[in-house]
Parts: structure tokens; C-alpha cells; sequence
């Protein structure tokens, strides 16, 4: 594909960094709605759009046996039957037939008449009050899709770019949207929408691949084939259309990166536990690479959006123990984590005004013991494999502390296993603070989940990018609740860990250590940074530094002071 690239004139913009990484390749435009737009035809058209009618057909057939096949060999017989519903719709009375006689009487063009079909059909199904039946709705909006970018010549990026590296450009897409892209060679994302602490970005930093978000009307302005190149190194420089001097302007400062000693210990002789939040096995080798014994974070909705179906529980098993091994000192497992913007396909979720405050995380696996259970038996049985704690997502009352309990206790009788591994809970709403006493009861172990606790603080939407200032995790207000908690955590003899991705950045790993966390897990591609800042950094000063403007008060603006009290490190902290 020719991109003109001579011809165009450099387009330079700015977003919010999701993820570290340099890269520049082809774009590639993803658009989740295919726009239709909808036109009459000549009658002598009418044979021609046949003719691409069954085409299209054809080759969505060849799309999903191929897929049915994949899945056979991957996953078993009980995930390539979910693709017979979608070849039985090519061949449904109702789908193919009435498009025919729609283009027929109508006479408009191919494309409109499979999106009014598909539309139709799939709010008839919206309507059907067994939930199974309702369900199919999702069946026949993907195979509509599939025959419409077969259509309209929007094949995905292997189509359209060919096997080259790509960076995705969109609007938004859905954690498990992204999974399917990374299968590709994906180099970098690009988002209209979102923010640093979005699952996105999160996906993103598991994937090790640079992501810049709220870049507003890129996708609109971009088109697929377009050069692009991304820096968030320092920024979140986006650059459409860049010259070779600018690429070669970038390369030449990442030459220039100067080389320092790293340890896990700071210069005044504290040693820190230090680990890191994985979400896929694929991540494991990067452990040793990095030479970290602990994973503080796995979180395991990944495991369930990357699946077909529900994965049974010796699935799950098996893939805990691998994590568990590789974790050596410690591994950190988190029960599901659906909702909000981590929707599961074969898992219907009812449609919230603000999903974010809704059902989902720890709300929604005590309303499904028939998923939680399966899964925490496969992580008791896991742990067996070395050190290990369970911990459960935006747990809020007490009731759920004591729902959790009780499930658990249930879990260990049936297991019977010879070690039980602790459980704890994340604290990512600010009621589960001022209930410590109560966490006590039945655990001694947190870990703060900042993401979003901070835009639970600041009644935020952390992936609203026009919010972004707001979700400023070194703000005075929330660090004093951050102290609060630790406080009071320790006062009941509660460990307390992070595993938000505050821990992650320079200026909030030196905040959180002068609150006085016991142990801090980071994203992968911030390991090497932090490690390279740990020596220079006196604990005791930075405790007292912190906790000194925290006592004050004020409008400080806590990085500059930071520079300005340690001058050596000034330079992580730009």
C-alpha cells in the first residue's frame, strides 16, 4: 500500500501515557461500528450485488470453521460448538433468504440491506426473555460484522496492512478487543479516548508496547496505512506522518539514556520487596529477565477474556501453578475482575449508567459461587506450589468480608489442602479504610488498588481523559488518606502492599515509600527505572520529607519538592 509518506506534512500531537515504549509502523484504524451508508442501485446492479452477497457469505463460512478448528485444537470440543450457532445463521430461513428478497424489492445497495437484516434480527433476540436465546444476540451481530467488512473490504490488519508491524488507532477498544490485536505484530496504541489507568493501559504494559490515550480526533484525522511514530518516554508524543529526521531525532536520545547501578536496596541500607502485576502466563519469562522473585498482582479476568467460555477449573489450575512456580517468593493471585470496562462476552452483564460504581468485581463473583467457587479451588490448589495469597477486588463492607469468609472456609474443607494460603483484599474504595478494625478479623493483608480508589476519592471516570488532571495520585488530600490507611493498617498489624499503578512512577514510588508501604508491585516496564532510583534514595529523609509536607498541608506541588530536596534525582522525576 502506498502511503504518500513524502507527501504529507508532519502532524505532531500530544496524549496521556499509558505505557512506556518507543515504535514507529503502519497504522491501522479500527472502527467497532461499520458505518453503512445506504444508496440505490440501478436494476441491472441487482445480480452484481448477489453475486457479492454470496461472496461475502462464503468467505465469512471459511472464517469461522477456521476459527471452530482453532478452537478445537486449543480449548476442546466444548468451545469450537459455540461457532456452530454462527454457521447455522448462514444458513437460517431467516438470514440469507429475506436479504435476498429485501435487495430484490428495495433495490439499495449490498451493504445496507445485511445491516438492516442483522439489526433487525438481533432486537428481536434482545426480547426473548430466556437468557440463553438472549444471549445469541452477540452471534448474530458477529457474523453480521464479518459478512459486512468482508463486503466493504475491512478485513483486519492482516488484510489491510499485511504481516507487517502495526499500531492500532481507535477510539476505544475493550481489553479483550486488544487481546485479538495483540495476536498480530501490535507495536503501539493509540486512543482517542481513556487514560493512564485504564485496563487498556494495563493490557498495554503487559504487553510491553508503548499506549497513548485522549489524542481526541486522531482516529478520524489517521487512516490505516499511515506511518506512525509513538514515544512515551518522557511524554506521549504521537507523530502522524513523521519525517526521518524526527524518527531519527528520537532513536539518537534513547542512544544517549545513561546506565546506573540497580539494586533493591536504598542507600541507606532498607531492603524492599519488590514484585511485579502480570496479567497473562505469557508475561512469566519477563520475571526472570528481570530477575524479581515476587509477582504481587496476577489478575485473572485475563485468563477468562481471553477464553471462549467459562475455562473449567483444572484449566484454571494448571495455569495458577505455572504462575505460582514462577513466582518464588510470593504470588499475589486476584479473584475475577469483570465489569466496568472488562465486559466477558459469554458472561452478560444488564447495562449500567455508570458501570464503574456498579455490579462487578467482588459484587458480582459473590452473586455467581458457581464461577468463584471453581476458581478459587483451582488457586487453593495452586498455592500448594509455593508461597501464595488470594486476594479479593473492591471489597467495600463488611458483609462481603464475612461472605468471603465464609466461602473460603468452605473451599478449604472441600480442598483439604496441606498449606492454606492467606486471603486478603484489595482496598480500592474508601469505605474499606474506616472498617481496618473489621479487615482484621479476618485478615492481615491489603493491598492498595489506587487506580481506582483515587478516582473513587475524586468521584472521577478514570478512563474520561478530559478528567485527567483530576486523577493526580500525588494531590495532598488523597496522600493523606493513603497515610491514614497505612497507619491504621499497621496499627492492627495488617501488611499493606500496592499493586496500583502509582507504585509504577518514579515520584509515586518515592511518595508511597515515604508513607510507609511494606511491599510495592509494579507494571514490568517500570522495573528497571525504579531499580536504577532505589540506591539513590535515603529512606529515612524521603520518609520524613513526605510525611513533613503531608502534616503541613498546603498547595504543594509534591514532585517539584522532591526535586528539590534530592537534586541527584531530579531527572527521573521530569
Amino acid at each position: 500500500m502506498s502511503t504518500n509518506k513524502g507527501e504529507k506534512t508532519p502532524v505532531i500531537l500530544h496524549g496521556i501515557i499509558g505505557s512506556q515504549g518507543i515504535c514507529t509502523a503502519r497504522a491501522y484504524v479500527f472502527r467497532r461500528r461499520i458505518e453503512v451508508k445506504k444508496s440505490f442501485i440501478p436494476p441491472e446492479r441487482i445480480d452484481q450485488e448477489l453475486e457479492r452477497l454470496e461472496n461475502s457469505i462464503g468467505m465469512t463460512r471459511r472464517d469461522l470453521l477456521a476459527a471452530q478448528k482453532e478452537a478445537q485444537e486449543k480449548h476442546g470440543a466444548k468451545y469450537a460448538a459455540i461457532f456452530e450457532s454462527h454457521l447455522l445463521m448462514l444458513t437460517d430461513p431467516q438470514f440469507k433468504p429475506q436479504m435476498v428478497r429485501k435487495l430484490k424489492s428495495e433495490k439499495v445497495n449490498v451493504e445496507s440491506i445485511v445491516r438492516e437484516t442483522v439489526d433487525s434480527l438481533q432486537a428481536a433476540f434482545m426480547m426473548i426473555p430466556d437468557p440463553y436465546l438472549r444471549e445469541r444476540a452477540i452471534d448474530i451481530k458477529d457474523v453480521g460484522d464479518r459478512i459486512l467488512r468482508h463486503l466493504m473490504g475491512l478485513e483486519g490488519p492482516m488484510a489491510e496492512i499485511g504481516n507487517e508491524p502495526f499500531i492500532l488507532v481507535a477510539q476505544e477498544v475493550t481489553p479483550s478487543e486488544l487481546l485479538e490485536f495483540a495476536k498480530g505484530q501490535l507495536k503501539g496504541i493509540c486512543l482517542d479516548s481513556g487514560g493512564a489507568t485504564s485496563h487498556v493501559a494495563i493490557l498495554a504494559n503487559s504487553l510491553a508496547i508503548p499506549s497513548v490515550f485522549g489524542l481526541l480526533e486522531l482516529s478520524r484525522a489517521a487512516h490505516t496505512g499511515d506511518i506512525l511514530h509513538v514515544d512515551t518516554l518522557k511524554n506521549g508524543l504521537v507523530i502522524l506522518h513523521p519525517d526521518e529526521a524526527e524518527i531519527s531525532g528520537q532513536a539518537s536520545a534513547e542512544l544517549l539514556r545513561v546506565e546506573r547501578p540497580r539494586s533493591d536496596t536504598t542507600a541507606d541500607g532498607v531492603h524492599l520487596k519488590l514484585g511485579v502485576n502480570i496479567a497473562r502466563v505469557e508475561e512469566l519469562p519477563l520475571l526472570e529477565k528481570l530477575q524479581i522473585e515476587r509477582i504481587g498482582l496476577f489478575r485473572s479476568e485475563f485468563l477468562f477474556m481471553e477464553s471462549l467460555d467459562l475455562p473449567s477449573e483444572s484449566f484454571q489450575e494448571a495455569v495458577f501453578r505455572k504462575v505460582v512456580k514462577a513466582g518464588g517468593k510470593m504470588t499475589v493471585l486476584r479473584t475475577i475482575d469483570f465489569g466496568a470496562d472488562k465486559p466477558v462476552k459469554y458472561v452478560p452483564f444488564p447495562h449500567e449508567a455508570n458501570p464503574a460504581m456498579g455490579f462487578r468485581s467482588i459484587r458480582f463473583s459473590l452473586s455467581r459461587p458457581d464461577i468463584l467457587i471453581p476458581q478459587l479451588r483451582a488457586m487453593v490448589k495452586a498455592a500448594q506450589e509455593g508461597p501464595c495469597r488470594i486476594i479479593f477486588p473492591m471489597v467495600s463492607t463488611p458483609g462481603e468480608l464475612k461472605a468471603i469468609d465464609e466461602l473460603y472456609r468452605r473451599v478449604l474443607d472441600e480442598v483439604q489442602p496441606v498449606r492454606a494460603p492467606e486471603w486478603g483484599i484489595m482496598v480500592e474504595v474508601p469505605s474499606a479504610i474506616f472498617m481496618m478494625e473489621q479487615i482484621a478479623l479476618y485478615t492481615r493483608y491489603i493491598s492498595l488498588g489506587t487506580n481506582d480508589l483515587l478516582q473513587f476519592f475524586y468521584s472521577i471516570d478514570r478512563t474520561n481523559e478530559r478528567l485527567d488532571a483530576l486523577a493526580n495520585p500525588l494531590c495532598i488530600p488523597f496522600l493523606r488518606l493513603l497515610l491514614y490507611c497505612v497507619a491504621v493498617a499497621k496499627g492492627e498489624g495488617i501488611t499493606v502492599g500496592i499493586c496500583g499503578e502509582m507504585a509504577s512512577s518514579p515520584a509515586g514510588f518515592i511518595t508511597l515509600l515515604g508513607i510507609g508501604l511494606d511491599e510495592y508491585s509494579l507494571r514490568p516496564g517500570a522495573v528497571d527505572t525504579i531499580r536504577q532510583l532505589i540506591p539513590m534514595l535515603d529512606c529515612h529523609q524521603i520518609v520524613r520529607l513526605i510525611q513533613g509536607h503531608l502534616a503541613e498541608g498546603g498547595n504543594v506541588i509534591l514532585q517539584d519538592e522532591i526535586s528539590k530536596a534530592f537534586p541527584r534525582i531530579a531527572e527521573f522525576l521530569i
